[in-house]
């Protein structure tokens, strides 16, 4: 709110990716790692360096880093025999140290956050106190448990992260490019939440519309246009004389402007969305599918919620004139070319 609220008394242009993914680093980093982090007022804090070099953020990256990446994706036997792993020297175990140390503290003093981090705590304790074997059929001494914390612990944090900035900038662009859904999405707010001092997990499942709004900005940008799972066990496809072995990289394409799927598929329409125009959710893949879909889902939904309320109540967002046209996607920056520049404004009490 004071960061809109002194980009709005003095005009100043704000760039999308850059604002929110501050707001999500800092709710990452307090509900998945148990710290407190503001990067609105540190932004060069240890803990935002280290994140925008995982991520691979420009400006963050050095040469040997992407050489890296490109020598992993090209060769990943050879790279796994030389042990050269995608992520940038230091990252992970900047973060395992982080968690090492908070498990340490959380089981010396019982202090829960009800975070993560307790999360992995009580699932690990459940394993300890069963049989020798698992549900799932693996024994226990065969399980390292602080391996399975930390890199559970590292999948919250990529699955959170960067896609949850890079969908608020696209909520955001298509908010600019499209005023009536931007006002719709804030009486809804109104409606659900009203005079309320304090937004509750109820409000924020009662938003509808919002997550409506979400939902198709990530099916008409494309952010997420391939899932890719590694098939598990021998499957035949019905009908046809084809079968998936065991090993095969399954390559999922979405079916997002098909017209069996959306009602309107190649118009920005949050009514795609909408339960009475019969959505086909497998033309849809923000989230993926099934049991292996995003495995921060739940949490995405509340997080990207949460920051367009606190945005909508107070605030209209504008376009200004460093405001793109169009969404153009750059692979080479994972980012939209000249990105989501934008202005917002105070609103009054009678809007």
């Amino acid at each position: 709110d004071e960061m809109f609220a002194a980009a709005a008394g003095k005009g100043d242009i704000l760039e999308a990716q850059e604002v929110f993914g501050k707001y999500s680093l800092d709710a990452i980093a307090t509900s998945g790692f148990g710290i407190e982090s503001n990067s609105f007022k540190d932004p060069n804090n240890v803990f935002r360096q280290t994140a925008m070099r995982i991520v691979g953020a420009e400006g963050y990256t050095s040469t040997l880093d992407v050489l890296k990446g490109v020598l992993v994706y090209i060769c990943p036997k050879l790279s796994q025999f030389l042990g050269i792993s995608i992520l940038p020297t230091g990252t992970v175990e900047f973060f395992s140290k982080i968690i090492r140390q908070t498990v340490q503290q959380r089981r010396e003093t019982g202090k829960r956050r009800n975070d993560i981090i307790d999360f992995l705590l009580d699932e690990i304790k459940k394993i300890e106190d069963e049989d020798d074997t698992t549900e799932t059929g693996v024994k226990k001494e065969d399980i390292d448990m602080e391996l399975a914390l930390i890199s559970n612990a590292l999948i919250f944090f990529f699955a959170g992260f960067d896609t949850s900035s890079l969908t608020l900038a696209t909520v955001i662009f298509s908010f600019m490019d499209k005023p009536d859904i931007q006002e719709k999405a804030r009486q809804e707010i109104a409606e659900v939440i009203g005079d309320s001092d304090r937004v509750t997990a109820d409000h924020l499942r009662d938003l509808k519309y919002l997550e409506n709004v979400i939902n198709e900005a990530l099916r008409f940008y494309g952010i997420v246009n391939n899932v890719q799972r590694i098939c598990t066990k021998d499957y035949k496809i019905p009908d046809i004389d084809f079968s998936i072995t065991k090993g095969m990289v399954v390559n999922v394409l979405p079916a997002c402007f098909a017209d069996e799927c959306f009602f309107n598929p190649d118009e920005l329409d949050p009514d795609n969305f909408d339960s009475n125009n019969n959505p086909n959710k497998f033309g849809f893949t923000g989230f993926g599918q099934g049991p292996r879909n995003c495995i921060g889902m739940r949490y995405a939904y509340i997080a990207l919620k949460l920051a367009l309320v606190r945005t909508l109540t107070k605030f209209r967002v504008v376009k200004c004139e460093q405001t793109v046209d169009k969404l153009q996607f750059d692979l080479s920056k994972n980012y939209f070319k000249g990105g989501v520049m934008f202005r917002v404004e105070q609103l009054d009490r009678e809007d």
